[in-house]
């Protein structure tokens, strides 16, 4: 047993001892694992170890600590940075948008100074104008006093210089005419004979003797006048003017007889003389005594018996001094004729501004005022307005076939209009664009600066950019119809309503009898600040409120014959007793756009029973025709605006009604020529002052069809008569229903308009 044994032992026996008594030792189990008894020793051995290991994890957590706030101090640099940046762009941005803006300034103000100077340009334009027509009017007169004073002052021996061709050939027949008086006279002697012989001495009549008397050979400048020029003279005024010229010839010192006065005896044999040759001219007139007859006005019969063509005295004039006279006459005559055409044209132009305080109807007033008509469709012509700016008035998206108001529609309109002819037959006067202030005579201001000043203005003020919508084609609009093109819609409407508002006062003031104004888009749904059903301003309002303003029109019929009611143009006149709004249009119940109209919206304060709303009921079961529409015209329409003897009578024409048209846009089976019919019976109103203007209608044949009708009707040329069947047709049981509703609802207004 070595050392090592020995001190193994004696640990042992230590061990032993230090036990407890109480438990045996073979209760204790002796741990053999020599390998982690060593390792706990080594690990109780080598405290050092573990604190190397612990310092090195504290220098990992610390490394990672400051990783940690290097990214966070790289994290604020670049948020610092990226507002930076970020305050430098809004400042650009900024800086570009003034700049822009100063851009768009600058750019308006130029086109308005090229505005203002083009304006001054059609001013100075005008100006030179109208000096050029003064100088040529002052020039013409000029030549005229000339050629008169040289034909008083003339030596006799001298050549007339102002004689015609027609005058010289005159001056010869009566020359060889006077020959043969001469011959005769040497044969015959007595008074008898010599009148007999200046009868004879009278030459043929030719087309001038409208305004020189057909006896050169017995002519008497003091008494003589010629009266056939009053053949197409429209009133009895003209007696009291031809009186006045007959005493200013009678004192005129150019037309003065130099001879002796005749006796009284020799004066009734003339006279009969005198009779005698105005029998015969009026025989040997072409066409007979018949024609002449149904030429002479009433003015004319009247005056005739006071007529006294005086023959000619024994001393008959020298020729040259007959042709002077005569050619005198022509001149004087030809002045006084001009004179008269342009006082008579002024006449007509004030025939509505001038008022009589007289009873319209009374005394035969209704005569006067057919008679009255009869001459304007006489003088003045039909008008038509046209513009094809109105037509850029389209969708964005370009595809028209989705788009039931589209530019298609005038277009079409004034080609059938082309093609007829009768745009040829009408005068076509130039359309304009309707100015702020006109518009804002129905509509409100915001609403006139959204949809009628330049896009431009709009771009600078936010507070006028329309509320538009995203329509399913792609385009734009104020709502899911009505849509709206930036660029050429604000000019297009302010157009059409221009052309509207020109072509009823050029009727309104008698330089035209009636007229059809071709424009789109639409106005009659456009309401004070509510544009909608492809209106945006209300066209016929705005002419009639013109109308009451600037030439104080104290009664305006509207009527609209378009399929939808015109619920915009009803709420601008409700209340006004000097407007009558006359609606024909389908209701059924409110169920049809836009859903006002009914029979009981009349009107109200002082314009109550002014608003009649004929409301078609019933759906299309079956649709309303032309017996239909022409029942309402007998029962409805026609005696309430006979009762109310308008002024002027405008017509929201819309051709919707017509067969052609899809139930959602009408389904109504009218007939074009029914809506002549209908134009022909308005122009009994108001002494023919009936202007038309195109509001809906979407199938191009039937729009088409109803304009060239109702232009036709307007010219006054014949239209194709109705059948009789349709004439005494009896309307459907709905439309009778309709009638007899809006009589019973206006039945309580007979004071106004007893039907």
């Amino acid at each position: 047993m070595d050392y090592h044994s020995v001190s193994l032992f004696l640990s042992l026996v230590d061990i032993n001892s230090a036990l407890p008594l109480r438990l045996p030792p073979a209760a204790i189990p002796m741990d053999l694992r020599v390998d982690q008894h060593h390792h706990q020793q080594q690990l109780s051995m080598s405290p050092s170890a573990a604190q190397a290991s612990a310092a090195q994890a504290s220098a990992a957590q610390a490394r990672e600590q400051q990783l940690q706030q290097e990214l966070l101090s790289l994290k604020q640099k670049q948020q610092i940075q990226r507002q930076h940046l970020i305050a430098e762009f809004q400042r650009q941005h900024e800086q570009l948008n003034r700049q822009h803006e100063a851009q768009l300034q600058e750019h308006v103000k130029h086109q308005q100074e090229l505005l203002a100077l083009k304006h001054q340009q059609e001013l100075l334009e005008h100006q030179r104008k109208m000096e050029k027509h003064r100088l040529e009017q002052e020039l013409e007169k000029h030549q005229r006093e000339q050629k008169l004073l040289l034909l008083k002052n003339k030596e006799r021996g001298q050549e007339s210089a102002v004689a015609s061709t027609e005058v010289k050939m005159r001056l010869q027949e009566f020359v060889l005419n006077k020959k043969k008086a001469l011959a005769q006279r040497s044969l015959n002697h007595g008074g008898k004979t010599q009148h007999t012989s200046l009868d004879q001495s009278s030459p043929p009549q030719t087309g001038m003797g409208t305004y020189n008397h057909p006896v050169l050979g017995i002519y008497n400048a003091r008494d003589d006048f010629p009266l056939r020029k009053t053949a197409s003279e429209p009133n009895l005024k003209l007696r009291s003017r031809l009186k006045q010229k007959v005493s200013e010839r009678r004192s005129s010192p150019l037309l003065r007889r130099k001879d002796s006065p005749i006796t009284t005896a020799k004066k009734r044999s003339l006279d009969m003389a005198g009779r005698t040759h105005t029998q015969r001219c009026g025989e040997e007139w072409p066409g007979g005594s018949d024609l002449a007859h149904n030429r002479a006005s009433p003015s004319i019969h009247m005056l005739r018996g006071q007529h006294r063509p005086l023959g000619r005295t024994q001393s008959a004039p020298l020729p040259q001094q007959n042709a002077q006279a005569q050619a005198l006459q022509q001149l004087v005559v030809q002045q006084q004729h001009q004179q008269f055409l342009e006082k008579h044209k002024q006449q007509f132009q004030q025939l509505h501004i001038n008022k009589v305080e007289e009873e319209r109807w009374g005394g035969g007033g209704r005569g006067g005022n057919m008679h009255v008509f009869v001459l304007m469709s006489w003088v003045l012509p039909a008008g038509l307005v046209y513009d094809s700016l109105m037509q850029k008035h389209q969708c964005m998206c370009g595809n028209t076939h989705s788009h039931p108001e589209h530019a298609g529609r005038i277009q079409s309109i004034w080609s059938r209009l082309q093609e007829t002819g009768l745009r040829g037959q009408c005068e076509c006067i130039r359309g304009r664009k309707a100015t702020l202030e006109e518009l804002q005579t129905v509509h409100s201001e915001a609403h006139v600066l959204l949809y009628g000043t330049n896009p431009l203005r709009q771009k600078l003020d936010c507070s006028v950019t329309p509320m538009l919508v995203r329509l399913p084609c792609g385009g734009v609009g104020v709502d899911s119809d009505t849509i709206w093109n930036e660029v050429h819609s604000s000019t297009a409407v302010r157009l059409a309503v221009g052309s509207v508002v020109e072509l009823v006062f050029k009727v309104a003031t008698g330089e035209l009898k009636n007229g059809f104004a071709v424009v789109r888009p639409p106005g009659h749904h456009a309401e004070e600040s509510t544009p909608m059903g492809f209106c945006y301003f209300n066209s016929v309002a705005i002419a009639a409120r013109l109308l009451q303003q600037r030439l104080n029109v104290c009664k305006i019929l509207i009527v609209d014959w378009d399929v939808h009611h015109g619920n915009g143009t009803q709420q601008a006149f409700y209340d006004d007793p000097n407007v009558l709004y006359l609606s024909l249009h389908r209701y059924d119940d409110g169920n049809f756009f836009p859903g006002s109209g009914a029979p009981d919206e009349v009107g109200s304060g002082p314009g109550v029973g002014f608003n009649v709303n004929m409301a078609f009921t019933g759906g299309l079961d079956p649709p309303m025709g032309d017996a239909e529409y022409l029942a309402a015209f007998r029962s409805v329409v026609m005696p309430i605006a006979n009762e109310f003897s308008p002024d002027v009578v405008l017509v929201s024409s819309g051709f919707d009604a017509v067969e052609g048209h899809p139930p959602p846009l009408g389904g109504y089976t009218l007939t074009s020529k029914c809506f002549g019919y209908l134009t022909r019976q308005l122009m009994t109103l108001a002494e023919g002052r009936v202007v038309l203007a195109l509001e809906g209608g979407h199938d191009l044949m039937a729009i088409c069809d109803a304009s060239e009708a109702c232009v036709s009707a307007l010219l006054g040329n014949q239209l194709d008569p109705l059948p009789q069947t349709l004439l005494e047709q009896r309307p459907n049981q709905n439309a009778v229903c309709s009638i007899e509703k809006v009589i019973e609802t206006h039945s309580e207004y007979q004071a106004q308009f007893p039907i």
